[in-house]
């Protein structure tokens, strides 16, 4: 199967106010399997950008908004590939025996931040945007997962499980310096940086009366000044802001299974932007 292509882009003038009227992308097991979508932050009917019958999950767009990075196994492996932002065939990035996870573009979209997973480890490592001087940046026993550049290009967020329980870590660009910002009992997981640099979104994910719960924070880029955003029941995850900073788009499972959500960066105003029985998560906001 190719690419659907084009025909309801107009949806994406649609006005909203998450994001200024952004379009999202997703991804959604909607189609009775994993496909890449985009919608209006206003909400409407998604429009589907892969129909292939590998799973193609975890997408991110190029900062200029022409490109997507997402993860598929249609090689029989689960590798990164990019994509234009409508269509075209798809370009492979990596093949190794390994497996690729979090891909992320930079801000200036010549590098590209992923993971490396070998079963009993993960990694983070950084390459240039066509595939090309892939390097590893962390090394351990552990699990560091989740990485985001930020936009001075300087450092890199992500998370790790190196001291027992999931939390946020800061990093040089270059993997050195290595610092540890939040320290709880619970798990503290899906960082994103806000477009100033100042500010870090992410979930800290917790068991209540036996259940898991998740809410969405924010804090400031050393970690001081944790605010939470949301206290839903269930599970709020994977926070990602608009290019303006004024809004956060996730996905939360509080009305039964993972939809898209948005708020505005205060945790005021929080809306439900999808409604499907599948899955929808991992949403950012298109450029």
């Amino acid at each position: 199967m190719g690419i659907l292509v084009l025909a309801p882009i107009a949806a994406f003038a649609q006005a909203g106010s998450g994001g200024a009227g952004k379009p999202i992308l997703f991804y959604s097991g909607r189609s009775g399997n994993q496909d890449l979508y985009l919608l209006p932050s206003a909400g409407g009917v998604p429009v589907r950008l892969t129909d292939h019958p590998a799973a193609d999950t975890c997408p991110a767009m190029s900062p200029d908004g022409t490109r997507i990075v997402f993860l598929s196994d249609r090689g029989g492996n689960q590798d990164i590939f990019v994509m234009d932002r409508y269509g075209g065939s798809p370009t492979r990035l990596t093949d190794s025996p390994e497996t690729e996870e979090h891909p992320a573009f930079g801000p200036d979209g010549s590098m590209i931040v992923f993971v490396r997973d070998n079963g009993a480890t993960s990694e983070i490592w950084i390459m240039r945007a066509d595939g090309t001087g892939q390097r590893q940046l962390t090394r351990g026993s552990w699990r560091d997962e989740r990485p985001f550049i930020s936009p001075d290009g300087r450092r890199i967020v992500f998370m790790s499980n190196r001291d027992g329980n999931y939390e946020i870590y800061l990093m040089a660009a270059d993997g050195s310096g290595q610092t540890r910002l939040t320290n709880t009992p619970w798990h503290e997981v899906f960082p994103a940086w806000s477009p100033s640099g100042k500010q870090l979104a992410y979930a800290l994910n917790k068991r209540v009366g036996g259940r898991l719960e998740a809410d969405i924070h924010v804090m400031n880029a050393d970690g001081t000044c944790d605010l939470a955003l949301t206290s839903a029941p269930g599970r709020d995850e994977n926070p990602a802001w608009s290019s303006d900073g004024a809004s956060i788009v996730f996905q939360s499972e509080r009305d039964g299974n993972f939809e898209l959500y948005v708020m505005n960066a205060d945790g005021t105003g929080q809306r439900r932007l999808t409604t499907d029985p599948a899955w929808d998560g991992w949403a950012s906001f298109a450029p």
